[in-house]
């Protein structure tokens, strides 16, 4: 059962390749919940799979775990039901954990009925691993709103230094985003590549407060486009994706 255990642990937490890279590494798994298995899919993940990413966690495996439900009011939930996001501060290694022991107490039996339960709940779209350009979160926490660009950079060069340099200041200076991220696709051959190469993420304390309007100075907006170029001229916003937080572990 061991072996089993961890094969299964193998193919669902690391279905690619290790990154030898040690820059900051972030991976976005994408999930859509089979019909009637809602409640079982999240109950497993909040009391099972937790338990699993936090035994990662503390044997440095990886430095955080976010699970996110996508807003079934949107389009994007036809499609998405909920994604889960694994940081690695400084790229991802080789991990040796024993699964097992992030549930001494529990029979063997009970660790592959959960498992199995587990894998019938859900299907996983894809997976996309991604570096980070620029980011800033002003309560070192994931924010409870998320909003996820997903867009087709013509220019990466020129985009990523505009985020860099100008856009990434501006927001965490002039609006109310708790956090704010952009992270360029690092597996441009994979599932969905062709609509996107870059993501952007606008946190939020609420959804509330992400429907608030912002007040970036005309002039600064006018400043940061005449040195780095418009944004529309850079790039295409094919996808959103809308998420409330469920749980996170660091």
């Amino acid at each position: 059962m061991k072996t089993k255990i961890i094969l299964i642990l193998t193919t669902l937490l690391f279905s690619f390749s290790y990154s030898q890279n040690t820059e900051k590494l972030v991976v976005y798994n994408f999930y859509k919940v089979n019909e009637g298995r809602m409640v079982s899919y999240e109950n497993v993940m909040k009391h099972f799979i937790s338990g699993i990413q936090k035994k990662m966690i503390e044997e440095g495996c990886k430095d955080g775990w976010i699970f996110r439900k996508v807003d079934p009011t949107t389009e994007m939930s036809n499609y998405i039901s909920h994604y889960t996001i694994d940081v690695y501060e400084n790229g991802q290694k080789p991990c040796d954990a024993n699964w097992n022991d992030a549930f001494p107490n529990l029979p063997s039996e009970l660790l592959d009925e959960l498992m199995t339960t587990h894998q019938q709940n859900r299907k996983r779209i894809y997976v996309a691993r991604l570096g980070e350009i620029a980011h800033y979160n002003k309560q070192n926490k994931p924010a409870q709103y998320s909003i996820v660009n997903l867009m087709r950079v013509n220019n990466l060069t020129k985009y990523s230094k505009k985020h860099r340099e100008s856009t990434k200041g501006i927001f965490e200076k002039y609006t109310s985003r708790q956090l704010w991220a952009a992270n360029n696709r690092l597996d441009p051959e994979s599932y969905g590549a062709d609509e996107w190469n870059y993501l952007t993420v606008d946190g939020f304390s609420s959804k509330s407060e992400a429907m608030k309007g912002q007040n970036i100075p005309q002039k600064v907006v006018s400043d940061s486009n005449e040195k780095y170029g418009m944004n529309n001229e850079m790039r295409r916003i094919n996808k959103r994706i809308t998420s409330n937080l469920i749980m996170y572990l660091n």
